[in-house]
């Protein structure tokens, strides 16, 4: 995400290869990594565009899921290389709302072209307009201090997740008058979960030491993973998004677990230094 993008130090020490911090930085052909993959990221938003349009819905949703797990590495290989910058931030951002606000509402509406209605529309757009509100408000709040706990949270449901929850009713049923208005009043119900303020896992503070000898075993699941994805599209879009939404009430429920820890222990710390 966008903020993700801000969070290394990106300012150079008298041209030299190490940041004001001290820490070694990369050549500027390697810190231009990230950029490349987020223009990759823009490109699979465009590709699903044109095969949503020549209805190759299949292959739209899968461009669409190629986008999402490339604008997860721009972020990350960004902070690990130290190519932070503002300039990455912002074409992360546009390229964030092509492939996960314009891409995903091009997809339904060719779906349901044949069944258009105007409610079914207005939810379409209502969709796009929370993606750039969603994005927009996560832009601002990069620069405000946060917990060190609250960077497990996301406020809101963020526009990767969106994009894919967006499209699980093409995955359930074909275009009907019935299915279609679902289709509509479902991408209404995840605008709303765009802008709301419902705490999602972010996934930042999730660590585990991996063994080597379990390394081959975890590369095999991540092939296989990618296997199915590439076979199975509409099937793992179904489990996923069914995954991620029982997701959001736990969520909620730690942030409030969490919130009330640490609330209590600012209490104490206040109690001390009184």
């Amino acid at each position: 995400m966008a903020n993700e993008r801000k969070s290394a130090d990106a300012a150079l020490n008298d041209g030299k290869n190490t940041l004001s911090d001290g820490r070694k930085t990369h050549s500027r052909l390697v810190q231009q990594i990230p950029n490349a993959i987020t223009a990759l990221a823009l490109c699979s938003g465009l590709a699903s565009v044109r095969f949503s349009i020549e209805n190759e819905f299949e292959f739209a949703l899968l461009a669409i899921v190629v986008a999402a797990v490339l604008d997860g590495l721009d972020g990350r290989l960004a902070r690990r290389l130290h190519a932070s910058s503002q300039f990455g931030a912002e074409f992360d951002s546009l390229a964030d709302f092509l492939s996960f606000g314009v891409a995903p509402i091009v997809l339904l509406f060719f779906w349901g072209e044949a069944l258009m209605t105007g409610p079914f529309s207005l939810c379409l757009m209502a969709f796009a307009l929370a993606s750039a509100a969603r994005l927009a408000r996560f832009n601002a709040q990069s620069n405000s201090a946060a917990a060190a706990w609250q960077k497990a949270y996301f406020t809101g449901m963020p526009t990767p997740a969106a994009a894919l929850t967006v499209l699980l009713p093409i995955s359930l049923a074909p275009p009907t008058p019935a299915t279609v208005q679902i289709a509509g009043l479902h991408a209404a119900l995840i605008a709303f979960l765009m802008v709301s303020t419902i705490p999602t896992f972010s996934g930042k503070k999730w660590a585990c030491q991996v063994p080597k000898w379990m390394m081959i075993a975890l590369f095999l699941a991540v092939a296989g993973l990618v296997a199915a994805v590439v076979l199975y599209p509409s099937e793992f879009l179904v489990v996923l998004t069914v995954l991620y939404l029982a997701s959001i009430p736990i969520s909620w429920i730690s942030f409030r677990h969490d919130e009330k820890i640490h609330d209590e222990i600012d209490v104490e710390t206040a109690r001390v230094v009184e």
